[in-house]
């Protein structure tokens, strides 16, 4: 590159001297091409300064909130048990129901209620409503009754039921009250359809099913020591009651453990 700029001011010079008309002088000429090679330095190429990579700093992942867990409500039933046992019979039912001793009231049909005595039993308070109907239910949870009546002449379960029916729709032709939840037609004939044999806890019993308008009532008959027993409740479809698959579930606990004494 000096050797180049030297070159190229020589030949400058040469051409000046040609054309000029005096002699040039040689020492001024010499300090001028020394000064002019000491000042022609290369041009230094400026490096660029790298840049640095941004760092990322790292965002902490936001902690998920879940809602609340939804308040349990008490079920109508439990796993404890007791046992009522008394008056020649015994049975367990939910811890969570309460046993009641009332006065005998009357059956499905009867104008006077011949029975002994009377437990219920009965399910704790509840308050339910359908997410897609326009009504609730407040009451209890189930609820089944438990009659004694005296058998004197030691029918069975079947021949004391028939006799009970066909008594309570006498009377209550006789005295014009309304017997329409009886399984009987105007003849007097049981309807064969709502009645028949059954087996509670593995011993004979009799059923009958009693027209209640939204329900029906189902009865089951046992007989022991010349005493009839009688286990009723209430059956409603699940249109007209919610808790209705829970209320079978309690009345078959009940029955299915229903003992009588010397059996």
């Amino acid at each position: 590159m000096k050797r180049l700029l030297l070159f190229l001011i020589l030949m400058s010079l040469l051409l000046a001297g040609c054309i000029s008309t005096s002699t040039p002088d040689v020492k001024s000429t010499a300090q001028v091409a020394i000064a002019a090679t000491l000042t022609a330095q290369p041009t230094e190429t400026s490096m660029p300064t790298p840049t640095e990579t941004p760092t990322h700093t790292p965002t902490r992942e936001p902690i998920p909130t879940f809602p609340p867990p939804p308040t349990k409500t008490p079920r109508p039933f439990t796993l404890s048990l007791e046992t009522y046992k008394g008056q020649g019979f015994s049975f367990q039912y939910p811890a969570n129901a309460r046993l009641e001793n009332v006065a005998p009231t009357k059956s499905a049909g009867q104008v006077i209620s011949p029975a002994t005595a009377e437990i219920r039993v009965i399910g704790p308070q509840v308050w339910i409503k359908p997410g897609d109907a326009d009504w609730f239910y407040r009451g209890p949870a189930y609820e089944l009754i438990v009659r004694t009546y005296e058998n004197p002449e030691g029918l069975d379960a079947e021949s004391w039921a028939r006799n009970y029916i066909l008594t309570s729709w006498q009377e209550a032709s006789e005295r014009h009250q309304p017997w329409g939840s009886l399984p009987v037609s105007e003849k007097g004939e049981i309807d064969e359809d709502e009645v028949g044999s059954s087996i509670v806890a593995g011993q004979p019993a009799f059923w009958v099913s009693y027209f209640a308008f939204d329900s029906c009532i189902s009865a089951y008959y046992l007989t022991s020591n010349h005493r009839v027993v009688e286990l009723s409740f209430s059956l409603y479809p699940l249109e007209n009651q919610p808790l209705a698959m829970v209320q079978e579930d309690m009345y078959a606990l009940v029955l299915g453990t229903f003992r009588l004494e010397g059996k």
